[in-house]
């Protein structure tokens, strides 16, 4: 690659740090949700659209990302479409009122929904063969300390100072430092593209229809989209523990921020597990079973449990479903490298409006029954028919095409 190891940890720590913030960005309304509820006085189901706001713009820039990393590199999309983050946030730490809170969701989504693939694309320009799936699992894991420091440091912020807008604000100052640092260190490779559709002299739109209509990528859309149920769950948990189970605020924030650290071990062990198998299939068909097992006996577990199996069962539950790190392998293994990036961001983007739609589906379920029953077991029916599609339908990649490690 022509590039020394110091460059490469300090790409892989500056995007690190970067993914560490989003999703920091992207879990604070759910980790908020009690507060907010009680600020705003709204219901659940306008709580789950405001959730929802965010992914919902998310999951649909997924593919244009690719087609404008393409057009613009990965560096000048990354960085231009970080500005709307900031704006984003600052709209959002201001705000108090309900409307313009949806507003700066919807702007965080829009500059969030870049970044991720195109993280990916550099991991995968720059990094040698033997160590891409690695770095792609520690980029992941970000994710897990960004959600963790969301669920745990709002409790505490509230406990300490009174108020969750101190934490956000350090937040966001740390978010416009990235900016910065990902200027100076990020950098393109124009002589290589990655799973672009202009390779084969193919058109945008040509590859992109080609791509969509590829029956190869609905075993990933359907199990994707109904893996991203457990993200709903994750995102409404603090609010069902203390509804359900009559936890405070502290004690849920506990519980589900267990559950969000343990995306950082989760994502990087099922990796090296899969690499170490050499299989994709067999492992994402083990964690997702064993999941569905875990959420059936979550969701019924008596409140007087001691407080330790309740963390233990938040860490596991986050630990299993971090499976969805091996689609970002299987994908290009999967199709020709003009189809990869395009359906690495269809696959992301679909299961990230999926959720968007649940999300509100889920808090509205709880308004009209008054109660958890119907919106849980429709989320344990998703996570059956998922491991159910993973089985039947999901093909194993391991060995195919090799489109990123023959850049």
């Amino acid at each position: 690659m022509g590039k020394s190891q110091s460059y490469l940890r300090i790409l892989l720590a500056t995007i690190c740090i970067t993914y560490f913030v989003e999703n920091f960005l992207r879990s604070a309304a759910s980790a908020l949700t009690p507060i907010l509820i009680e600020e705003l006085a709204i219901s659940h189901g306008k709580m789950g659209l405001l959730i929802s706001a965010f992914f919902f713009v998310y999951g649909v820039m997924q593919v244009p990302s690719g087609i404008l990393s393409d057009a613009l590199g990965a560096k000048k999309t990354i960085i231009g479409f970080t500005a709307l983050t900031v704006l984003g946030v600052s709209l959002f730490w201001f705000s108090k009122n309900y409307n313009l809170l949806a507003v700066a969701q919807l702007l965080i989504g829009v500059g969030c929904s870049v970044f991720y693939i195109n993280a990916v694309k550099l991991v995968s320009i720059w990094f040698p063969a033997d160590k891409k799936a690695t770095a792609i699992g520690v980029l992941s894991a970000a994710s897990g300390l960004g959600n963790f420091v969301a669920y745990m440091g709002f409790p505490l912020a509230v406990e300490r100072f009174g108020d969750w807008r101190i934490l956000y604000l350090g937040m966001s100052l740390l978010l416009v430092l990235t900016w910065i640092m990902n200027f100076f260190v990020l950098k393109d490779k124009q002589d290589i593209v990655f799973a672009g559709p202009h390779s084969e002299g193919k058109s945008i739109i040509k590859n992109l229809l080609e791509t969509i209509t590829d029956r190869r990528l609905l075993p990933f859309i359907a199990g994707y989209t109904l893996a991203s149920f457990s993200w709903v769950f994750l995102n409404w948990l603090p609010q069902f523990l203390i509804d359900v189970k009559g936890f405070d605020y502290i004690y849920a924030g506990e519980i589900a921020s267990a559950g969000s650290i343990a995306g950082i071990p989760g994502c990087i062990v099922i990796a090296a597990i899969s690499d170490r198998l050499k299989k994709r299939k067999l492992p994402i068909i083990i964690f997702s079973s064993i999941y569905t097992v875990l959420l059936f006996i979550f969701l019924w577990l008596p409140a007087s449990f001691p407080k330790i199996i309740f963390l233990g069962m938040g860490f596991t539950l986050t630990f299993m479903v971090s499976f969805w790190v091996l689609f970002f392998s299987m994908i290009p293994e999967t199709l020709p490298t003009e189809k990869a990036g395009v359906g690495l961001g269809l696959v992301n983007g679909l299961g990230t409006i999926g959720f968007s739609f649940v999300a509100p589906l889920y808090g509205g379920l709880v308004d009209v029954t008054g109660g958890y029953k119907a919106s849980n077991a429709f989320l344990l029916g998703g996570a059956i028919l998922m491991t159910v599609i993973f089985y039947l339908f999901l093909k194993e990649s391991y060995g195919g095409l090799q489109n990123i490690s023959s850049i």
